[in-house]
């Protein structure tokens, strides 16, 4: 009897044992499944993300996160000077002039000097030229002669030109507030106090436009200066003399012309002179006769 008990004890706990085995297996394929429909919606998640990915390398960004900036446009103002000699130096101061014209700058100033013949012997020109083709034009006057001297020179001004801009800017908004200002005022004093700082700043404005331009001018036009002289002649050079000998020089020179400007002056007027005086000597000659002519005594009456 106990041995048999003792039987349905163990089949009881084998099938216990067996039915607890069951629901594991079917929780676990249970979770097993959940995973498996679940993978999918984080494989389709993904490709998200790479678009993502995919749409951020479409637009640069540097290593703070923010976009890269444009390179800025340096602004540079070019000056040179340039000597060449040649024998017919009125030739190649044309030929120069075409040059300049072709490239389309301008001639600013021009300087000849001559003999008493008439023939140039030195020509010295201002040229301005479009900064672009400033190497072109140093090219190609050098080709008109030969080159004794070269001097060249490079100023950058971007940050002035920034800067001018920056405050144009800044001085054209605060003209569109001084005028909504002007809008609302009401009272004749405020009316006075708001046109009187308008004018101001619109004069600010009027000298930094005019200062924008200046430099604009600098920058889109270089300026060569060019000397054409006769083989073996330096150019000339002004000299700038101090000192007792330069002002006795000087005021040498001054007395001089003052000399000369009035001895001009008098031969002008000499022949009125002698016309003047053919007519006035014989006239004073006759009230002087005239003065010493004695005048008749008036006859005294008869007594009778």
């Amino acid at each position: 009897m106990a041995k048999t008990r003792i039987t349905a004890m163990a089949a009881g706990v084998v099938l216990a044992a067996v039915v607890l085995s069951g629901c594991s297996g079917s929780g676990n394929e249970s979770a097993s499944s959940a995973g498996d429909a679940a993978a999918p919606q984080l494989g389709d998640a993904q490709p998200k993300g790479d678009t993502a990915g995919s749409t951020g390398q479409a637009a640069p960004k540097d290593k703070g996160g923010a976009p890269a900036q444009p390179a800025l446009t340096r602004a540079i103002v070019k000056t040179g000077s340039l000597t060449i000699e040649h024998e017919d130096i009125d030739k190649q101061r044309q030929a120069a002039i075409s040059v300049v014209t072709g490239l389309r700058g301008q001639v600013a100033s021009e300087d000849t000097g001559s003999r008493s013949d008439g023939r140039i012997t030195r020509a010295n020109l201002v040229l301005k030229v479009p900064t672009a083709a400033y190497e072109t034009a140093i090219e190609r006057l050098s080709a008109l002669g030969k080159r004794t001297a070269i001097h060249q020179e490079s100023t950058d001004v971007t940050e002035q030109v920034v800067d001018v801009d920056s405050r144009i800017a800044s001085q054209r908004a605060s003209l569109e507030r001084m005028r909504a200002l002007l809008a609302k005022a009401t009272t004749i004093a405020e009316i006075v106090s708001v046109e009187s700082e308008l004018t101001r700043r619109e004069a600010d404005l009027e000298a930094l436009l005019a200062k924008q331009k200046a430099l604009s001018g600098q920058t889109e036009l270089a300026t060569l200066s060019l000397v054409i002289v006769e083989p073996g002649k330096a150019p000339v050079e002004a000299k700038d003399d101090k000192g007792f000998l330069a002002g006795l020089a000087g005021g040498w020179n001054a007395f001089t012309a003052t000399f000369v400007a009035l001895a001009t002056v008098l031969g002008a007027l000499l022949p009125f002179l002698v016309a003047l005086a053919l007519i006035a000597v014989p006239l004073w000659r006759f009230r002087h006769r005239l003065r010493r002519t004695p005048i008749a005594a008036p006859s005294a009456p008869d007594p009778s």
